[in-house]
């Protein structure tokens, strides 16, 4: 048999949810037939108004005092508590400034030293790029130079071939003496044949000539 406790709670589940499957949910606005409905406001005596209105002021009168009981424990405390450290708390804060002070002393010395490290490779790569552009300089210089001497020496050979006022006769007495015709004719072959007047054999009878040489 299955006691009433038993029986009510294994109905009660079903109960509420049968309940709740009848709520409005709470997200729906209010209904229209309770939109403009005033509910009737509920009528307070005089006696009940005044006896509800002392036990109000009672409670915040009450509850003013103790706030301000607290404030003023806690007020008391931390004075005596800053009385007390205040000494305590300078040192240390004098302490804990010494210690900044040297952490950033040690930042700055380690700071200084890296920049001046920096500084010394940023010259020594100053005065390396420097150096090889002299070096590069120097070098074209002195390729100029042998350009120069050899110009100079090429020129000063071919100037024993110059004509000058003095030997202008003759050098025209040697052309006179030998004519040089500077027309050239070339074939398709590459083959040059200067002169105006030059004949121009045919190459089948340079070979025939060239084999009639050989079988004779």
């Amino acid at each position: 048999m299955i006691s009433n406790n038993g029986l009510l709670k294994r109905a009660w589940p079903m109960i509420t949810q049968s309940a709740e499957a009848h709520r409005k949910p709470r997200w729906l606005p209010v209904a229209k037939s309770k939109i403009y409905r005033i509910p009737k406001r509920p009528v307070v005596s005089e006696e009940e108004r005044l006896e509800l209105s002392r036990i109000n002021n009672n409670y915040n009168t009450q509850m003013r005092a103790i706030r301000r009981f607290f404030n003023d424990e806690m007020i008391r405390e931390k004075s005596s508590l800053e009385s007390d450290t205040s000494e305590l708390s300078l040192k240390l804060e004098a302490e804990e400034w010494a210690r900044c002070v040297e952490l950033n002393e040690q930042w700055n010395a380690q700071v200084a030293a890296e920049r001046e490290e920096r500084r010394k490779q940023e010259l020594a790569a100053m005065e390396e790029y420097a150096l090889t552009r002299m070096e590069a300089k120097d070098k074209e210089i002195k390729e100029r130079i042998e350009k120069a001497s050899i110009a100079i020496k090429t020129q000063t050979e071919l100037s024993a071939s110059f004509i000058t006022p003095e030997n202008l006769d003759e050098a025209i007495d040697k052309a006179l003496a030998n004519p040089v015709d500077h027309n050239f004719a070339i074939d398709l072959k590459g083959n040059m044949y200067p002169g105006r007047d030059t004949p121009i054999k045919l190459q089948e009878e340079k070979q025939q000539k060239t084999a009639e040489a050989a079988t004779a």
